[in-house]
C-alpha cells in the first residue's frame, strides 16, 4: 500500500492531524522563550525550570496512560489527552508570572502523555502487523510537522499577536482537534473488557529490552529536546540572528524528520536490524550536536540536518521496537511504549536544567560539548540489546 492511500485513511488522517496539534502545543512555548523572558524579566535558568516542569509531566504518566489504555481502550484515552493537554495550554496564555506558566506546563505534559502511547497502538493497529516501523515513521512525521509549526511559525505568530495569543490559540486549535478525533476514530474500539494483572505488569517494567531502549532513548531525547527548545535562544543570543530567521534554522531538523522518518520505518520493518542502526545513529547524533559549539553559521546548519535525519531514525526505530516483545501481551504494547517513553522524558527532566546552569555559568559552547558526550554515554547500552534473529527478549 502506497504512503499516500495510507494517509488520506480516515482514522490515519485524524490521528496525524492530533499529532501535529499536540506537537505545536509541546514546542510553541519553548520557541517564544525570548518573549517571555523579556516580558517577566526572566533567566535561562528560569526557563530551563519551565521545560523541566513539562517534561516530568508528560514522563511521570507515562506508565498511568498505558495502563489506562490497557483497561479502557486508546481512543477514549487518546482524546482525552489532547483536551486536557490543550485545555491547560490555552489557560497557561493568561499566566502571570513564571510559577502560573511553571504549573500549567507541568499538566500540558500530563494529557499529552495518555495521548502518545495510545496514538501507537491505534496506528499500528490500523496498518496490520509488520507495519510498526511504517505506523511510527508517520506519527514522527506529524511530530516534525507540528513542532516546525510550533518553533518557526509560532515565534512568527508571536512577532504578530504576542507571546499571550499565541498560546491561547494553539490551546483553540486543540481543542477543535478533539471534535475531529470524537468524528474521526469513532469507528475504533473505545471501551474494553480487560482486568490488570500484576504478573503482567510486572513482566513490562521488568523487561530489560525496554529498559536498555528507554535508557537509549533518553540519548535521542536529550539531543532533540536541547535543540528544540534552546536553538532559537541560542541563534538570537549568541550567533545574533533575527528571530524569524533564528526560528527558520531551528526547523531544518525537523524538515529532515519529516521526510526521514516515515522511510526509516519502512526500512526497519525491512530488516529489523535496531541495535545496529540505534547506536551508529546515537554516535552521529552525538557528533553532529557537538558542531553546534561553533560561531560558524554553516556548520551549524550542517550540523542541524544531520542531527535531524540521525535523530528521526532513533526514534522510529526504538518506538517499533519497543511493541515487539513476544513475552508481552498485545493489550500491554501501548504500555511498552509509553514505558520506554516514559524513562527517557522522566530521565531528562534534569537536562534543561544542567543545560542552562552550563551556559550560564560557563558558555553555549560547553554546553553543546557536554550534551554530545552524554548521549554518547547514554547509547552504550544498547550494545546489550538482544540479537534481531531473537527478538522475544534479552535472557
Amino acid at each position: 500500500m502506497k504512503i499516500s492511500s495510507i494517509i488520506f485513511s480516515k482514522v490515519i488522517f485524524t490521528l496525524l492531524l492530533a499529532r501535529i496539534q499536540y506537537t505545536i502545543n509541546w514546542f510553541n512555548i519553548s520557541s517564544i522563550f525570548y518573549f517571555i523572558a523579556l516580558d517577566f524579566n526572566l533567566n535561562i535558568n528560569t526557563l530551563g525550570l519551565i521545560t523541566t516542569s513539562f517534561l516530568i509531566g508528560v514522563g511521570l504518566f507515562q506508565v498511568p496512560a498505558g495502563i489506562l489504555v490497557a483497561k479502557y481502550g486508546p481512543k477514549r484515552l487518546s482524546i482525552i489527552g489532547i483536551l486536557l493537554s490543550s485545555s491547560m495550554a490555552l489557560i497557561s496564555g493568561f499566566s502571570q508570572d513564571a510559577l502560573q506558566i511553571t504549573i500549567s506546563r507541568f499538566v500540558v505534559g500530563a494529557g499529552m502523555a495518555f495521548f502518545f502511547g495510545a496514538s501507537v497502538t491505534l496506528i499500528s493497529n490500523q496498518l496490520g502487523k509488520g507495519n510498526e516501523g511504517l505506523g511510527v515513521g508517520l506519527l514522527n512525521s506529524g511530530h516534525a510537522i507540528g513542532a516546525l509549526l510550533g518553533i518557526f511559525g509560532w515565534v512568527a505568530l508571536t512577532e504578530i499577536i504576542g507571546w499571550r495569543l499565541s498560546i491561547i490559540i494553539g490551546g483553540i486549535i486543540g481543542l477543535g482537534i478533539v471534535l475531529i478525533m470524537r468524528i474521526g476514530l469513532s469507528k475504533e474500539d473505545n471501551k474494553k473488557d480487560f482486568k490488570i494483572k500484576s504478573n503482567e505488569l510486572k513482566d513490562v517494567l521488568l523487561n530489560k529490552s525496554l529498559i536498555i531502549l528507554g535508557i537509549t532513548l533518553l540519548g535521542y531525547q536529550t539531543g532533540a529536546s536541547l535543540i528544540l527548545t534552546f536553538i532559537v535562544l541560542f541563534l538570537i543570543e549568541e550567533i545574533h540572528i533575527n528571530p524569524i530567521i533564528a526560528g527558520l534554522l531551528g526547523s531544518l531538523s525537523l524538515i529532515i524528520g519529516i521526510i526521514i522518518s516515515p522511510i526509516s520505518g519502512k526500512i526497519y520493518d525491512k530488516f529489523k536490524r535496531a541495535k545496529k542502526l540505534l547506536f551508529i545513529s546515537a554516535i552521529l547524533s552525538a557528533l553532529s550536536i557537538m558542531l553546534l559549539a561553533t560561531n560558524s553559521i554553516y556548520i551549524i546548519i550542517i550540523s542541524l540536518i544531520i542531527s535531524g535525519i540521525f535523530l528521526s531514525i532513533g526514534f522510529v526505530v526504538i518506538y517499533a521496537r519497543a511493541r515487539e516483545s513476544k513475552k508481552i501481551i498485545p493489550d500491554y504494547h501501548t504500555l511498552s511504549v509509553g514505558y520506554v517513553n516514559g524513562i527517557s522524558l522522566f530521565g531528562s527532566f534534569w537536562i534543561p536544567l544542567i543545560f542552562s546552569f552550563t551556559v550560564s555559568q560557563f558558555s553555549y559552547m560547553t554546553a553543546w560539548l557536554c550534551a554530545g558526550i552524554t548521549i554518547i554515554i547514554l547509547s552504550l547500552p544498547i550494545l546489550k540489546l538482544d540479537s534481531e534473529k531473537n527478538i522475544d527478549d534479552i535472557n
